[in-house]
């Protein structure tokens, strides 16, 4: 699960811990991979590349690789919890966001199966008062086609508010477009997927996955929570930033909804439902249409499924590659721009190729005094959340509409900050006064955007350094 304001953005613009042994599955027999993997180039390779992204603060957590029944790479780096100085381990429990989709998608696959369900049933059929509700299909749902509205309030990010709430807002939500006509990440799409598991099994959705998939897999170490998890080795999660004082830890943990990232899990119970995907009949997407929950992707040549997810203070990234049979899962505990460069970088660790590095910054000092010049609230044409920038525990921080939590940008340059959450460049603007009036965001990957300031008026005369 992604914030959808950081969706909205980018859709425009060590070794430690407990050993993996995977079990035995059933179901089809494996074929030969394409191509087998040397276990110590992998893990020599995967090593290098965390351990960068470690040492620059922009990674804390598990690499798990494997090919078949044959363990390429499990490492664990960083620190589980901060404050009390744990050591992540590979037995360590992090939140999963958005992987937690291909959960839900494999609950309607196992009802359907079951011949309780079909693609092609309408979601008013089994949840009422949802816009257009009599003609989405659960299919649309599963592709984010459904053009469901958006939950919101920050509340929604800040408690763990019960199902019917949360489906008394989505009722009274604007549709996004008509269903079938577009396609859009949709969070809430997934949250009433996981209703209507609950109304076609007569079962809570914790339940049915815990009976259905997590116990006969025997992941002992996977469950649903809304916020917080249940006692036990978990990780607590922290915000990427280029000052000194490295990763802010968070005030509390985001709420998760039900359905589209709820999901804890260790990488070797992810591991475990990567194998279950590739070798038990129950589980495989071969047999549909598309790899519902999943994304489909070819970033080389070689073709793959994969999910990622993040919460705030978490990043996950799990992919399967079918002619090879490999698994590869990454969980991290410090929320960075490092989540948008494992996929290509994977393909460089497992196949060879140099895998990218963290940015370096050099970072200038702002007093409080220079920071005042851009704070105030910024709006963009191109999508309805506003930011505000505001000096926030000492240092210049921009959060989205009343979502709780503050990224610190970093100045690097006059008039440019950097925001290690992201690996984006922020760049200010002024008008023919010298008046800050404007900002551009410009993401790794290319995608740019600019917002206008709401209030232009007379900044403090800079101070670097003060």
């Amino acid at each position: 699960m992604r914030s959808r304001v950081t969706i909205f953005a980018m859709s425009l613009a060590v070794l430690a811990g407990v050993p993996v042994t995977l079990p035995a599955l059933g179901g089809q027999v494996q074929t030969a991979p394409a191509t087998s993997l040397d276990p110590r180039t992998v893990d020599a390779r995967a090593d290098v590349w965390a351990k960068s992204f470690a040492d620059a603060g922009d990674f804390s957590g598990v690499v798990l690789i494997a090919q078949g029944d044959k363990v390429l790479a499990q490492r664990a780096y960083g620190k589980a919890d901060p404050q009390l100085g744990t050591s992540n381990r590979i037995d360590t429990r992090f939140r999963t966001a958005s992987i937690s989709k291909t959960f839900t998608a494999a609950a309607i696959e196992i009802l359907v199966a079951q011949g309780k369900l079909k693609l092609m049933d309408k979601l008013g059929q089994f949840v009422t008062g949802v816009p257009n509700g009599d003609s989405i299909t659960v299919e649309q749902l599963l592709l984010h086609e459904s053009g469901v509205g958006v939950i919101e309030g920050g509340d929604a990010a800040r408690d763990c508010l019960p199902s019917d709430e949360l489906l008394a807002r989505l009722r009274s939500a604007k549709p996004l477009f008509a269903p079938g006509k577009n396609s859009q990440y949709s969070n809430e799409g997934y949250f009433l997927l996981s209703l209507i598991a609950e109304r076609v099994s007569g079962n809570s959705f914790d339940d049915f996955l815990r009976q259905n998939i997590f116990a006969p897999l025997h992941m002992e170490n996977s469950g649903l929570a809304c916020r917080d998890l249940p006692t036990g080795r978990n990780a607590f999660g922290s915000v990427a930033s280029s000052d000194d004082g490295g990763p802010v830890a968070l005030p509390f943990n985001e709420a998760a909804e039900p359905g589209a990232g709820s999901v804890y899990a260790t990488a070797a119970d992810l591991l475990v439902w990567l194998k279950a995907i590739d070798t038990n009949a129950q589980f495989q997407n071969a047999k549909w249409k598309y790899p519902y929950g999943w994304g489909k992707r070819n970033y080389s040549g070689k073709h793959l499924i994969e999910q990622s997810g993040q919460l705030e203070g978490f990043n996950s990234h799990m992919a399967f590659y079918p002619a090879e049979h490999i698994y590869a899962v990454v969980l991290s505990n410090i929320q960075s721009g490092f989540s948008a460069r494992i996929p290509k970088d994977m393909e460089a660790v497992l196949f060879g190729g140099t895998p990218s590095k963290p940015p370096a910054i050099q970072a200038l000092t702002l007093g409080e005094r220079s920071m005042k010049q851009y704070d105030g609230e910024f709006r963009s044409s191109a999508m309805p959340y506003r930011q505000t920038l505001a000096i926030h525990e000492g240092h210049l921080a921009m959060h989205w509409n009343d979502y709780p939590f503050w990224r610190t940008l970093t100045m690097v340059e006059g008039d440019t900050f950097f925001a290690r959450c992201e690996y984006a460049y922020v760049r200010f603007a002024r008008n023919k006064d010298g008046y800050v009036s404007s900002m551009t965001w410009t993401w790794p990957f290319g995608g740019s955007m600019t917002f206008d300031k709401l209030d232009v008026g007379p900044p403090p005369p800079p101070q670097i350094g003060e």
